[in-house]
């Protein structure tokens, strides 16, 4: 965790511990103005609570991190519940 925190406030980004979610905490919570608010999940994470954050949560991603050789970025439906457009 300690690598991605270091990546992310290297580009600017606050880095947070352990922010609540709709359902639960995620590992790390990354802010900038300007970018939607992304939500990282380091090793293993319930499918259930994936699932209802990625349907509650609006204008966010949520970054999963299953080891040190992959990552999966999901994008959350905005408020009027369609895909986010990013350029």
């Amino acid at each position: 965790m300690d690598v991605i925190t270091e990546y992310f406030e290297s580009q600017g980004f606050e880095v947070i511990p352990e922010p609540f979610l709709n359902k639960g905490r995620a590992d790390l919570g990354i802010y900038k103005d300007g970018y939607k608010d992304l939500f990282a999940e380091v090793g293993t994470t319930s499918a259930y609570k994936l699932w209802w954050n990625l349907q509650m949560l609006t204008n966010a991603k949520i970054l999963l991190v299953p080891d040190e050789e992959r990552a999966i970025e999901f994008t959350c439906l905005d408020s009027k519940r369609d895909v986010l457009r990013s350029p």
